[in-house]
């Protein structure tokens, strides 16, 4: 339940950002609604007496996965703001399949002819989502496949970042360094004007993002990874619900096929990296 809270909220983020688009260009969103994540993680740390800035937290591989956030943010919401909401979430919903292929060829893990078999199909699911080879088909489906690879490499780089850096600093490096980059990206699209009322959809976004961050922590540390782990692709759902009801985009087949794939190719290779994780912390124990 906590989960399916925490995607609804995630998505529903995603939907005001694309509503707000009209008028707000990407760095602006992307810099005050960082700043407001900002205020909220530096009012949190406080209260619970913790520093607000750790030295640690400049390590080189934190500082490279928040490079890696901003990245994966900046495609995401370039994708968002041109494609139906359905397509650019469950595109970006790509990422396992990204991050096992990138584990194979960068960090040279052994990856079995069942794996590859999966990767490939979840490739094939990705083809008949952006459907390249039809008349209607968008250049800004590149987007969120460029952002379902940012969070691949976010996701090698999480490894290499020192555990004495906590997952608070963590988060809010992730959120500055976005919150600056949008900053820079807005000097150079330029400060779109717009409505005292339409800022108030920041606030919205800051409250929205921050409690689907604090549901799914919820959930991870109640429930099972394994278990919890497709229960994350409700957030497709949801998007083409949001796509109907608001702007009335309607899901082809081959969309749904598509989108069906990648999230069956998905949760088959988190289900199976964490298998291959659970028998090698055994083979110890069983040549004991």
């Amino acid at each position: 339940m906590f989960v399916v809270i925490a995607m609804s909220m995630i998505t529903t983020n995603d939907a005001i950002i694309k509503h707000i688009t009209q008028v707000f260009n990407i760095g602006q969103i992307m810099f005050l609604r960082g700043a407001l994540i900002c205020i909220i993680f530096a009012l949190v740390m406080l209260l619970r007496r913790q520093p607000v800035f750790n030295r640690n937290s400049l390590h080189r591989w934190n500082l490279l996965r928040g490079l890696f956030e901003l990245g994966a943010t900046l495609s995401f919401l370039t994708g968002l703001s041109l494609l139906p909401i359905a397509v650019a979430s469950t595109l970006g919903f790509s990422s396992p399949i990204f991050l096992a292929l990138l584990a194979a060829l960068i960090l040279r893990e052994n990856v079995g002819l069942d794996r590859w078999l999966v990767i490939l199909v979840g490739f094939g699911g990705v083809l008949l989502i952006t459907n390249p080879f039809a008349e209607s088909a968008s250049w800004a489906v590149v987007f969120p496949l460029v952002c379902a690879v940012f969070v691949a490499f976010r996701d090698i780089a999480i490894r290499y970042v020192p555990d004495n850096i906590p997952s608070s600093q963590v988060a809010f490096t992730n959120a500055w360094i976005v919150m600056l980059g949008g900053g820079v990206y807005s000097y150079f699209q330029g400060w779109g004007n717009a409505d005292a009322a339409w800022y108030l959809w920041f606030f919205v976004l800051a409250g929205v993002l921050y409690c689907g961050y604090l549901f799914f922590i919820m959930g991870s540390r109640i429930g099972e990874l394994s278990f919890i782990g497709p229960f994350r692709y409700v957030s497709i759902i949801i998007a083409i619900g949001y796509g109907y009801l608001i702007w009335g985009d309607q899901p082809t087949l081959t969309m749904l096929a598509g989108g069906t794939i990648v999230v069956l190719s998905g949760i088959m290779l988190v289900s199976t990296e964490r298998r291959r994780k659970r028998i090698a912390s055994l083979l110890p124990n069983a040549a004991e």
